[in-house]
């Protein structure tokens, strides 16, 4: 029986120790992304659901890496950036087609730039 507590109690230490807390900027990001991707390309809940889950991916991963390694150069977040994008990219052509998500990405740097004027 003790085994069996100390066993339970390992699994859900792990379960926690893998949560990913997102901040608000990031799901905010994601959902700008997903939304207009959604909208520009008519896609269904279960596709912009999965849109949503790449891009915040994306967004998290870039913010995660760019402070484990104190990145502080433009040059270096670039890199980043970059390696996430083609990330992403692969992940929604596994899902969507090469063609279809070089759409995506192109749309969502779309909604970037035009959230990033307002």
């Amino acid at each position: 029986m003790k085994y069996l507590i100390l066993f339970t109690a390992a699994i859900a230490f792990s379960f926690c120790a893998q949560a990913q807390d997102y901040t608000k900027f990031q799901m905010n990001r994601a959902t700008m992304f997903s939304t207009y991707i959604a909208e520009q390309m008519e896609l269904n809940e279960t596709q912009q659901q999965f849109v949503y889950d790449v891009m915040l991916a994306r967004v998290y991963n870039s913010n995660a890496t760019i402070k484990a390694q104190n990145l502080t150069a433009q040059a270096d977040k670039q890199a980043v950036y970059k390696a996430e994008y083609a990330n992403a990219q692969q992940k929604l052509a596994a899902e969507f087609g090469p063609k279809q998500a070089r759409k995506m990405m192109t749309l969502g740097n779309e909604a970037r730039k035009n959230a990033d004027k307002k």
